[in-house]
This record gives structure tokens, sequence and C-alpha cells, in this order.
């Protein structure tokens, strides 16, 4: 919380005072005014030599005083904060929101021309099999959110609010001639959600934001090759000057079961869970001009432990982009492979995102 200094203390009664004193002189001027009755005007010298302020010069030497207050009380919150690595990113990410011209960045954007994968999945594209799909593919993502309900203050910081995002990520079989370089999948994830900004400070760490949201994400494929899910998913962001590190968890939407492999209406993966995962954790730190970022995911199974792990290391190439190479290893590199295990080395080009 701020505290308030003697400088402070002595602005507020100073104000108080100031406006008591303009109050009661003006019912005293009122009063003289309705009893004495009026005679010519002569000169005093006292009144020459010394002029009071009027009641408009002192109401607004105290409006002056309390503007100086609020922003003392405002420093002091600011002083009291610690220092952030997502700071820069916030204050990005507040003027965006006051443009309505503007796109915000949601999840990373990123191009791979170069991907390899250990085992690639060819059930989502019918004129793909075993022998003919390549195993080095491109892959991106694009990604973005917008502010459907912003709650802005009087220093129009707006980042608490509601947001829709979006984002798609293309695995696309570029270098195969054979199949007239298919997409192989494309997964889509748009989420509605409500994001807290705290900006809560203890010690050296910053309690930055809490998330809550409806995510729904799909292949947008239909009968076999189909793949969905819908959840609440909960986030909660922290940070210090060097790193920032998430948690997050999710609970699904329940749905029917198949009563046939050709049930259109039933769940098309009900095992998902057990695969991607029930938590996520995120780090990222930096080491110079080098940042490294790290994802577990996990399904909390002692008997059946599965999930993932991903790194990605970003070198800056100009003020907008980063040269990127992630890797990535276990269940989830994308819905159509939710249940396989995969290995997945990616070299390009990312949006700075911190």
């Amino acid at each position: 919380m701020p505290y308030l200094s003697e400088r402070t203390l002595k602005a507020i009664l100073s104000g108080i005072i100031l406006l008591g004193i303009s109050f009661f002189n003006l019912a005293q001027d009122n009063d003289i005014q309705d009893t004495i009755p009026t005679t010519p005007e002569i000169d005093s010298p006292q009144e020459t030599d010394s002029p009071s302020l009027t009641i408009e010069q002192r109401i607004a030497q105290a409006k002056l005083q309390i503007t100086e207050l609020k922003a003392e009380l405002k420093a002091n919150k600011k002083n009291k904060q610690a220092v952030s690595i997502l700071d820069k990113r916030s204050l990005a990410d507040q003027q965006i929101n006051l443009n309505p011209f503007s796109l915000a960045q949601h999840n990373t954007n990123y191009l791979f021309p170069i991907s390899y994968v250990s085992n690639p999945n060819p059930t989502s594209q019918q004129d793909l099999t075993s022998e003919n799909i390549d195993k080095v593919e491109a892959v991106f993502q694009i990604s973005t959110k917008i502010p459907i309900y912003l709650e802005i203050d009087e220093e129009q910081e707006a980042l608490s609010g509601v947001y829709f995002g979006f984002t798609a990520r293309s695995f696309w079989q570029v270098y195969n001639d054979e199949v007239s370089k298919p997409f192989r999948e494309t997964n889509y994830e748009p989420e509605v959600f409500y994001q807290w900004q705290a900006d809560l400070s203890l010690l050296k760490y910053r309690f930055n934001a809490l998330q809550i949201g409806v995510n729904h994400q799909s292949n947008g494929q239909s009968g076999l090759r189909s793949r969905s899910w819908n959840r609440v998913i909960f986030t909660a962001l922290f940070s210090d000057a060097d790193s920032a590190y998430y948690v997050r968890s999710w609970w699904r939407f329940p749905e029917d079961t198949k009563t046939s492999i050709d049930d259109p209406t039933g769940d098309d993966n009900p095992d998902i869970n057990d695969y991607i995962g029930r938590v996520e954790l995120g780090y990222a730190f930096q080491v110079n001009n080098i940042e490294i970022f790290t994802r577990i995911r996990n399904n909390l199974s002692g008997s059946q432990n599965r999930g993932s792990v991903q790194v990605n290391l970003t070198y800056p190439l100009s003020q907008r982009y980063d040269l990127l190479l992630q890797y990535f290893n276990g269940y989830g590199d994308s819905l159509i492979d939710y249940n396989s295990h995969q290995s997945r080395f990616s070299l390009g080009v990312q949006l700075r995102f911190l």
C-alpha cells in the first residue's frame, strides 16, 4: 500500500484549511453586503498594499495541491512496486488497447521454415500416407487478441477487462512434391477470457495478472479426422526483474460418448487430458540478449504419467524480430497427434514477445 509522507500530510491539511477559509470568507462577505449600506468608494492604502486572494484563486490553489497529492500517491505506489521483466510488454499492451486501429499479440507469433518431426501423422490429410509424408515441414502460428470491455482508470491504464483471443497453428508439407504440398494439420483456438491486472508486489517479485476464460480448440475436420475440446482455463502470471513464470490449469467440459465411430455428436478424443495433461507451468528468463522459455505440461498421473516439454531459445535480429530455436518432446504437438509421442526441432523467426 502507498504511504503518506510528511509533505503529503501537509498538502492535505493545507487544501482543507484553504477550502474552509474560502467558504467562511464567502459567507462573511455576503453578510456584510446585506447589512452595511452602500458608501462611496474610498481608496484604502492598506488594501492596495496587501491584496487578498479571491475565492476563485483559493479554490484553484486547493485544486492544484490536491492534484499534486494524487501525483505523489501514484509515484509512491510505483516506487513500491517490484521491477518486472514484463513492464515494457504491459505498457505496449496498454497503448494498443487504447488505439482502436491496433491488434495485440496474444500467444507468440512465429514462422518455422524448417521443422523436423520424428513421427508425423498422415491421418488428417487424405493424400498423405506413412510412405509419402515428409518429416521436414513448415510450421507457423498467428495469435492475436482484442479487448471487448476494458476497466480504464484515471491514468488511462487499460489492461484489466474482457478479451477475445484467437490462435491458429498450421503444419505445412511445403517440401512435399509428391502430394502437392498440402497443409497437414491446422489447429484453431478461439477463446474469451477476463484478465485482472493485479500488479501486486512482495519483496522483489510481482504478481502481474490473473486470467479465467472459456477456450475452444479444434482442427476443423469431421469424421475420423475430427479433434476438439472445450475448457475453462485458469492462469496466474508472476515475474521479477529478469524472469517471468506462470501456472495454468483447466477443467474440460464433458461430452457424450460416441455411439459409433462415425457419430458426429460424440467425444472425438475422450482421453485427451491423459496425454496433453491437466496442468501447465511456464518459465522464461533472460541471459544477456538470449531469452529462454520452458513449458512443461503433465497429466498428474502416478501410474501412467504423460505430458510434454518445450524449450524456446530466442536471439534478437532487430527491434521487431527474434531468431527462434524450438525443441518439443512429448504428447500434444498438435491435436491430430495428441496421443502420439513426438520429438520436434524447429528453426525460424518470431515477433518479439517480451
